[in-house]
């Protein structure tokens, strides 16, 4: 470890979305928490909050209010809303749900530090793994920053919104927030705040162990463990799959309140609380939501009309909301519906083929490491006991949850081996598991505390889950090193409106065009045949940019311009001939959702 000098830029970063996420959400829990929830209102806090400030900063975004001022607005509504419910709900949190905090949050911020082991190794602050998602997911976030989300602006690395996210701008928008407000660029920020939703995660699970699977404290915080080591879900937080954090934060707080969405205990603020999460996780991961929706289907299934729309309508009054939010969030609205009917086609069509499905995955990743370990031949250990314990987790909870849990895990076993069965398949297998199999773990976490010395599968369980993990951290490493953060410098150093072609082998041309983004961009060989937006095809350029380890370019002057750590700045020669064709705007690549 070199890095500590990283900690003080972490922490500005994590602080900063704490602190943003408690405005947002202490006034909303204390006004929305079922009232047998209260000693864990603490926990419910942050979530609720990082929801809330997505969500409203979404709705401020499209109706064209500027992001500063809608950030400022948040935060101040979050205020008013804090001191409402604080002097309407007496006073600030109780004793004893600072107590049944602590040792949650402790451990949440010990599972998100393991998750940015990277960065310390690394020494700077910048973007972990190798998901090229990240650099449309920084970009996006500093278009959102300066832009509205319908707008167009080819001065901007990434110059709109991508298509196939416009139901994603929430947890865009939290990024652009918490960068802004942290006073750090996007890049630096986006793995930290990733890290906090994992913690954020893991809270959620502790809360569906202690309220779902009626687990005793000592065994929900064992179950955080085992999702916060596991490796498919450090994999999924380092890489980092931004959208896909997002959806697997939403989704236990969302089953958590299963149980308070039956009748018994249904109350209009707990409807509320329900569907901001299902919404924040149908917007940031529609592929997610079925899982919390299937679980729902079953625990109300007794009461069908139980979440029946018509019940938001109290009248032509409820139109004064309903109408323009309808017409304000229309567009991810809309996003959601693509994204659904087109998997929906293609998922339950064993005709149509999975190729255009399968994402930056490129083939199968092994079912053992969703499952905690990180060899196949510790399954004949584990598998056995994850197999017991979830057993007996499903024996001793209440009837409908036993049945919703055992209905979730039939539909991931059924998936999983239809997609591992179908070619192209890796995608669709990949994210069942990733969100199905932390709900098994915690479930035997909290079977094995009903099991006389049940504690020793449980540490048992741990010990694998941390060889894997620490495994998926060895191989983990920044996407974004300084050699490729270098390359900004140059923007200065051409003059403005001189073209620069990418010498530079097209999977590795993403992050390169991103710090040069202030020129007109171009490439003898772009990379094709991805989602990726792409820079235009072109010999023809003022200058050429190489890698070091490459020899010059034989179109280039003998003296570079400028040599980098990483890269060198070359003088076309004049003398080459054709047309330049070299442009800021990036190619679309994607122009429409398939919905057939």
């Amino acid at each position: 470890m070199v890095g500590w000098r990283v900690l003080p830029e972490l922490l500005s970063v994590a602080v900063a979305a704490v602190l943003l996420f408690a405005i947002g959400g202490l006034g909303l829990t204390r006004l929305l928490l079922p009232a047998e929830q209260r000693q864990h209102e603490l926990i419910w806090a942050l979530p609720v909050g990082a929801c809330a400030v997505a969500l409203a900063l979404t709705v401020l975004g499209f109706a064209q209010v500027p992001f500063k001022v809608s950030l400022g607005v948040v935060i101040g509504l979050g205020v008013l809303v804090d001191v409402f419910a604080f002097r309407r709900k007496n006073g600030p949190p109780t004793l004893p749900s600072v107590r049944c905090f602590v040792w949650p949050a402790y451990v949440a911020v010990l599972l998100a530090a393991v998750s940015l082991i990277p960065l310390f190794r690394a020494g700077f602050v910048t973007v972990e793994g190798l998901g090229q998602d990240a650099h449309l997911a920084v970009g996006t976030a500093q278009f959102l920053q300066k832009h509205p989300p319908q707008a167009i602006a080819i001065e901007e690395p990434v110059d709109r919104v991508p298509l196939v996210w416009r139901s994603k701008q929430p947890i865009y928008y939290v990024l652009a927030a918490v960068a802004t407000l942290s006073g750090r660029e996007v890049y630096a920020t986006i793995s930290a705040l990733a890290a906090t939703m994992l913690a954020l995660a893991c809270l959620g699970f502790f809360l569906l162990a202690r309220e779902l699977l009626r687990a005793p404290p000592w065994a929900a915080l064992a179950g955080m463990g085992l999702v916060g080591l596991n490796p498919m879900v450090l994999h999924t937080v380092m890489h980092p799959y931004f959208n896909q954090t997002w959806g697997f934060f939403a989704m236990p707080f969302a089953m958590a309140l299963a149980p308070y969405a039956a009748a018994q205990r249904r109350t209009r603020a707990t409807i509320a609380l329900l569907l901001l999460f299902l919404a924040v996780c149908g917007f940031a991961y529609p592929l997610a939501l079925p899982l919390p929706l299937l679980v729902l289907a079953v625990v109300l299934w007794p009461e069908r009309q139980a979440l029946s729309p018509r019940r938001l309508y109290r009248g032509r009054r409820s139109l004064l909301w309903i109408v323009p939010l309808t017409l304000i969030l229309s567009v991810p609205i809309v996003g959601v519906i693509e994204k659904a009917h087109s998997a929906f086609n293609v998922v339950f069509n064993p005709a149509r083929s999975l190729k255009s499905w399968g994402g930056d995955v490129f083939g199968y990743l092994p079912e053992a490491q969703f499952l905690g370990v990180h060899e196949w031949a510790q399954l004949v250990v584990v598998a056995p006991l994850l197999a017991w314990g979830a057993y007996v987790g499903l024996r001793a909870a209440p009837r409908r949850i036993r049945l919703a849990l055992i209905a979730l895990f039939a539909f991931a076993v059924f998936f999983a081996i239809e997609f591992r069965l179908r070619k192209y398949g890796w995608y669709f297998h990949f994210k069942t598991l990733a969100f199905a199999a932390p709900v098994l773990v915690v479930t035997a976490a909290a079977g094995f505390s009903r099991v006389r010395r049940g504690w020793i599968a449980v540490v048992l369980l741990l010990m694998f889950a941390n060889n894997a993990g620490s495994n998926e951290i060895g191989v983990t490493f920044d996407e974004l090193p300084r050699t490729t953060l270098q390359l900004r410098s140059l923007n200065a150093a051409i003059p403005a409106g001189d073209s620069i072609r990418i010498d530079i082998v097209p999977t590795e041309q993403n992050w390169i065009a991103f710090m040069l983004h202030g020129h007109p961009l171009c490439s003898q060989h772009p990379l094709l045949h991805t989602s990726y937006p792409h820079v235009r095809t072109s010999r023809k350029a003022d200058y050429i940019v190489s890698p070091n380890d490459r020899p010059r370019p034989a179109d280039a002057l003998a003296t570079p311009v400028r040599r980098l750590d990483g890269y060198t700045l070359w003088r076309q020669k004049p003398s080459v001939p054709g047309v330049e064709n070299c442009s800021q705007q990036m190619v679309q690549t994607v122009t429409s959702v398939p919905v057939s």
